[in-house]
């Protein structure tokens, strides 16, 4: 089985084929009038000069510009695409034996223009819906021109709020810093007052203190003896009672000093005999004990 590789105009290789499939690209166009065939990459020829392919039909779609040659498909299909002009011209080199094929390309032009008559009557009444359109469209672009309107005058009102909002951020910032400083400055205080708290708890727990002292104090004195002399319960011209006579002597002799007087401490032992002579209820007597 031959092996056949097409080259485009643009120089890229596609294959490798067989002949059949060679000859299905050439009825679709896919192989263009000057693009090469090999069968071993390396020797290379038009694919209109290969006679199997039967490229052999040439149009002239304007005078002096021509396209093929190609394939009798291609050229069918290009009349029915419409993209042809009705002055086209065809050629086939087959010496005399595509009269038939031109009488069915001519055919084929003669309903291609019926196509192109109505096509034209359809195109009268798309251009009368156009012009309908456009009437909608010239209300539309009034509607959106009256929408642009409202939307630059709202823009402008959002605009002058903006502003406002911008002059009441800046207010606020500095209503937040005046509320900042008395924070601090209450914070200052409060420290202030505690630590005036803590001095006054201080103070107060040394005047507790004192207070407890002050009380202990009292209460020693409160306890201390309280020694008040009293008036003698007897008349002084009366004779002493008889413990006073006995305790000083009255109505008795001094006695005689036979002797030098002693020491203190002799003084004291018999001041101290002669209040233990006298007992308490005599002491009593003569003092009044307050406690």
């Amino acid at each position: 089985m031959d092996k056949w590789y097409v080259k485009n105009t643009a120089g890229r290789v596609f294959g490798p084929i067989d002949l059949a499939t060679l000859k299905s690209w050439v009825k679709d166009g896919r192989v263009e009038p000057l693009a090469g065939i090999s069968n071993d990459l390396t020797n290379w020829m038009l694919a209109p000069l290969k006679p199997e392919l039967e490229m052999n039909w040439v149009v002239e779609n304007n005078p002096g510009q021509f396209y093929g040659p190609t394939h009798r498909n291609v050229v069918e299909d290009l009349v029915k695409m419409g993209t042809l002009s009705r002055d086209a011209r065809f050629f086939q080199d087959d010496r005399g034996a595509g009269t038939d094929r031109l009488r069915a390309l001519e055919a084929a032009l003669a309903a291609k223009d019926q196509e192109l008559s109505r096509r034209d009557v359809v195109y009268a009444e798309a251009q009368r819906q156009a012009a309908k359109r456009d009437l909608a469209l010239a209300a539309a672009q009034r509607a959106v021109a009256q929408r642009d309107e409202r939307i630059s005058e709202a823009v402008a009102a959002l605009a002058q709020r903006d502003g406002q909002i911008d002059s009441l951020s800046k207010a606020l910032k500095a209503k937040e810093g005046e509320v900042n400083r008395a924070a601090d400055e209450v914070a200052r205080m409060s420290a202030e007052v505690e630590r005036m708290a803590l001095e006054m708890r201080r103070r107060e727990a040394e005047i507790e203190d004192l207070k407890r002292q002050l009380a202990e104090s009292r209460e020693v004195h409160q306890r201390a003896w309280k020694t008040e002399v009293i008036e003698p319960e007897v008349v002084v011209d009366e004779m002493p009672p008889p413990i006073a006579r006995q305790a000083f002597g009255f109505g008795q002799r001094a006695p005689q000093p036979t002797q030098q007087p002693g020491s203190l401490a002799d003084l004291e032992r018999r001041a101290q005999e002669e209040l233990a002579r006298m007992g308490s209820a005599g002491m009593q007597k003569m003092f009044r004990f307050k406690k």
